[in-house]
């Protein structure tokens, strides 16, 4: 059972549940519904499993494996019905689309708490933070349910939905997109009360196509009943989308606010004659605070309840995390675009440090026909900076590399696709009083490092 969810406090069983997801009952059972899943591997006594079809497996395999783990229904093509209740003792749900159906579920849910405003973030960059200093100002006014982990496309909202509960009073979720036509989806699952747009970048664009295709279908969330809408600005598509979105937008920048940089220690941030200190470092974190300062004051909250709520704020794990010891090391491998890399580069190679910077790259993903100029571009940063070593990982910094040693860069740059042998370089050449970055797209595990990095680092010679 997922202890974020508490689909539970409705009792449902599959019977009662089967309209809510646009399904049939051919097999009823009495079992509560406890929690919802679309990996059995998360099944337990009570889950609901939606035999998903995706692109590399058919969740139809696994329904037999959920039931033997105690599923109390799973939810399956109406034209493997029959099939379903051969390879299963559980009850079985028929539905002509499965993952309609869970989007249908969700749905229902959601208008079961009337009570309930929701809030919607998107954006290139940058969703994760605003959701969580935007939750953080909502939890002073009401009860709060928000977006765990990265559960924000069309198959992870529905599951994030379920975090509310029957006394939710606001409800963060984030809604992140990577093809055209997923915020049609996901706007029909959630309809935001309050929407907020952190930027537009290149993420995503070997499924989008262009830019200015990413910011026409990020766009839509802001929907034509939509309460109140924000956007940073910033935002490079401003223009487009204000018109596109057919009302006016609140727009936000960190200048709304007044910040003193404390480094790596963050920003102490005074907002309508409050002062409070986030643990969140780099102007993109202060920017993605003061968006979700909008969305707090126009909700209601004063600005005695923000400075209490963000006092002490700090990043979700993998976003600029800094992580003390004799080594420092900023871990900001959680995600990685050409935008957020090059804020990241630029505020270290600005920042006063008294030892070595040292920065270790992996590669950003679905970049489509533009990763061969992001990745130069890495190069770019990397030569006009002072950092003392650069390490590049992973096949499309070879491009980087490559730009580097066109450039006749004079100084340390080594470069491998071979992780372990990234390791070894990396741990051999570590240093007391080293400052190390860490950044690459999620699916590198560029965090993997960690480990090797905070072990014993060797002395610098006098």
């Amino acid at each position: 059972m997922n202890s974020y969810q508490h689909i539970d406090q409705f009792a449902f069983n599959p019977a009662s549940i089967a309209p809510l997801c646009d399904a049939i009952c051919i097999r009823n059972g009495e079992q509560r519904i406890h929690d919802v899943q679309i990996d059995s591997r998360q099944c337990s006594a009570g889950s609901l499993f939606f035999a998903l079809s995706g692109e590399r497996t058919d969740g139809f395999a696994y329904i037999e494996s959920a039931s033997k783990l105690g599923a109390a229904a799973v939810v399956v093509p109406s034209e493997r019905a029959a099939e379903a209740l051969h390879l299963t003792t559980c009850a079985v749900l028929a539905s002509d689309n499965v993952l309609a159906s869970l989007h249908a579920l969700a749905r229902s849910y959601v208008s079961m708490i009337p009570q309930l405003t929701t809030i919607g973030i998107t954006g290139s960059c940058g969703k994760s933070t605003t959701k969580e200093a935007v939750a953080c100002i909502t939890s002073k006014l009401g009860p709060t349910a928000k977006t765990p982990g990265n559960l924000n496309s069309e198959f992870g909202l529905p599951l994030s939905i379920f975090s509310l509960d029957k006394h939710s009073r606001y409800g963060v979720f984030e809604m992140g997109i990577d093809h055209v036509g997923e915020m049609d989806r996901m706007v029909g699952i959630l309809t935001p009360s309050v929407a907020l747009l952190t930027n537009i970048g290149i993420s995503h664009l070997e499924k989008m196509g262009s830019q200015s295709i990413i910011a026409r279908e990020k766009a839509k969330i802001f929907h034509p009943g939509l309460e109140a809408g924000f956007i940073s600005r910033s935002c490079n598509y401003l223009p487009q989308i204000q018109k596109q979105a057919g009302r006016q937008l609140g727009r936000y920048d960190i200048s709304d606010v007044q910040a003193v940089d404390l480094g790596l220690d963050g920003w102490l941030v005074t907002y309508a004659g409050q002062t409070f200190k986030i643990n969140a470092m780099g102007r993109h974190m202060l920017e993605d605070v003061v968006g979700a300062i909008h969305v707090g004051t126009y909700l209601g909250a004063s600005a005695s309840q923000i400075a209490q709520a963000l006092d002490g704020f700090s990043s979700m794990q993998g976003r600029s995390t800094v992580h003390r010891s004799d080594i420092t090391i900023i871990d900001d491998s959680y995600n990685a675009s050409l935008d957020s890399t090059r804020s990241i580069l630029t505020y270290i190679q600005n920042l006063t440090w008294a030892g070595q910077k040292k920065v270790v790259l992996g590669p950003m993903k679905e970049l489509g026909r533009q990763s061969r100029s992001a990745h130069r571009a890495i190069a770019t940063l990397i030569s006009e900076s002072s950092f003392d070593r650069a390490y590049l990982y992973g096949q499309e910094m070879a491009e980087a590399a490559s730009q580097l040693r066109r450039q006749g860069y004079g100084k340390q740059v080594s470069f491998t696709e071979n992780f372990e042998e990234l390791e070894r370089n990396v741990e051999s050449q570590k240093n007391h009083g080293d400052l190390f970055l860490l950044k690459a797209s999620r699916s590198v595990g560029m965090e993997r490092l960690i480990p090797s990095l905070s072990d014993h680092p060797q002395r610098r010679p006098a």
